[in-house]
This record gives structure tokens, sequence and C-alpha cells, in this order.
């Protein structure tokens, strides 16, 4: 282990990280960055980051077209998982916002396909930024209003304070500068607005038990790899208040046990978006692993919600009236 001051933690500010381990393999896209990284510990927040950071213009070459989130088909048992979960967003977004209109902005929209699951249900207004030029383009040919490129490159002006939910599903741990996103997220959001999402916890068995092939690293994709309390300073020095950091059932241990078949088993099928002929069989065999460490507090995957505080006094009440 290399002891290195002049390293930063983007979460938490901390310094005195050190790094932990060379170069990681992309066990599922098999993705070469054009220059290595490595993945540093942070002793303030206990999260880890890949360093050093990469520039916003690389992130792209680490996308392939066939990424996962890029794709339709979710398998026979990712399916009714993916239909039930656009229900229960759905639900939990009419709960939070009285206005009839549900003004969300999605940080990381790919081509907009959930979206359409979701105005099935409420009465919704969509915009997003996504980073990949052709998902964007699928995106605007469904009708919604998507922009190209980085929620830190964005010029947000136009819709400050315009939006009732920031939603951030699996983004946080693929930006370069997490800091600045949520502060944007919190530009974007009427005063009492939400940021809500979901993203890979560090501090789980799933990280314990498969150590480097934990899907949670996802390399190179995944610029850090949080901590619930890295998550709940980042939040908070941003300047959002309400904030719950809880866990959340999931079945990525799969995806987990697939890296290790790959990367010390040599397992290697011709691979569908990421995934192995046996992904299905997989996920029914981690199941209850899965639900275990959810029982336990100490699941592979972590939900947020965090509210924009109100200015003055006056401000819910004028919300109120505007809704």
């Amino acid at each position: 282990m290399m002891a290195s001051g002049d390293i930063i933690c983007p979460i938490c500010g901390a310094t005195q990280c050190t790094h932990i381990e060379e170069q990681p393999a992309d066990y599922e896209y098999f993705v070469r960055p054009a220059r290595d990284f490595r993945i540093a510990s942070c002793p303030g927040c206990g999260s880890q980051f890949l360093h050093p950071r990469p520039m916003v213009e690389e992130l792209i070459s680490f996308y392939p077209l066939d990424y996962h989130a890029y794709n339709e088909d979710h398998g026979g048992v990712a399916a009714p998982l993916v239909a039930m979960r656009a229900k229960t967003r759905a639900k939990q977004f009419r709960s939070l916002v009285e206005r009839q209109q549900i003004r969300l902005f999605d940080v990381g929209a790919g081509d907009c396909r959930h979206f359409e699951d979701m105005s099935k249900l409420d009465d919704f207004r969509f915009t997003g930024i996504e980073i990949k030029p052709e998902m964007v383009e699928a995106a605007r040919k469904r009708g919604y209003e998507v922009h190209q490129g980085t929620l830190e490159e964005m010029d947000i002006k136009p819709y400050l304070s315009g939006f009732d939910v920031v939603t951030m599903y699996q983004l946080l741990e693929h930006v370069v500068d997490p800091a600045l996103v949520l502060q944007k997220a919190l530009d974007l959001l009427v005063p009492g607005g939400y940021a809500i999402g979901q993203l890979p916890c560090l501090a789980s068995l799933d990280a314990r038990v498969f150590g480097r092939f934990w899907a949670g690293y996802h390399f190179p994709r995944h610029l850090q790899m949080f901590t619930p309390r890295g998550l709940e300073s980042i939040l908070a020095k941003t300047g959002f208040n309400g904030i719950e950091v809880k866990g959340a059932i999931h079945l990525q241990a799969g995806l987990s046990l697939q890296n290790y078949l790959v990367g010390r088993w040599g397992y290697r099928p011709s691979m569908t978006y990421g995934k192995t002929p046996i992904y299905s069989f997989l996920l029914l065999a981690v199941a209850p692993f899965c639900l275990l460490e959810y029982a336990l507090g100490k699941g592979g995957m972590m939900n947020f919600i965090a509210r924009k505080p109100f200015t003055n006094a006056n401000d819910k009440d004028m919300k109120s009236e505007v809704e």
C-alpha cells in the first residue's frame, strides 16, 4: 500500500488517502481505458475512488454501445422487477409532490424508456441529461427533452428552481465531480423539492465477500464507491436537509458472482449487454444472500432522499399556492 498525501477524496474532501489496488479489470465489457487508473481509499468517510480522476471527455469511451442501461432486453427474471420498480418510484414521487403534474429532471436519462413506463402511471413532465449521443438521439425520437453532456457542464440557468424532483439512479458513482452534480441538483429544485437516487454501497456484505469482483466497482465506469457515511456527508455539505440513506433490496450480487466466474475461473461465453447466458440463474442463486444482507443492514445497494430547504418562512406557503 502506497501512501499518497496529495490524494484528496472527491466525496468528503479528506486528505492522506491511499492507493489500495492497481488498475482493476472490466469483467463485463472488457473496456481498457487509454491510461491507467488505481483505486484509492479515504480514511475520512471510508469510501473508495479512482485516481487519478478521469476527465469528462474520457467518460464516453468507458460506455460501449451494448451497455446494459442502453438496451430493452432485461431478461426473464429482471423484466418484472423493472416493471415493479417503475410503479414503486411513481408512487413515491406522488407521495412527495402535491401539484397535479410532477416535474422531474433525470440525470443520466439514457434513452428514456423508463420515462415511458412512469408516464403510464401518473402525470409527469420529464426533462433530463445524458452523456451518450446515441441515447440522446433515441430519447428525442421518443419526444423527450434530453440534453447531451454531463450535469457538471450543463448551463442550468433556464431551469433554476424548476423541478419538484431530481432523480439520480445509479448515477453519483459515475460522475467526475459528485459535489458539483449535487449542487446543481439543489439549484434545479424548487424549495422543498427532493433529490432521490440509488447507488452501490461499499459497506456491504456483497463487497466484503466478493472483494475485487464486487459488482459495485464496475470498472472503469464507477469513479467512486460510496459508504453511507460518505453519502450523507456530501449531501449535507451541499446544503440538503432531511437526508435519509437506507438499504435497498437488490440482486447486485448476481453480477458480483458473474464477475467472479469471469475473472477468477475464466468463464468467457458470448456475452449480451455485459451479461452471460446464465445471468438469470445467477440472480436466482444469490437471492437468499441478497435478502440476508438487506435484513442485516449490509445490503449491496442503498437508496437516498434529500430535500432542498425552504429559504424563508413563507416559501412553503408560496409553494402550496403555486401548486
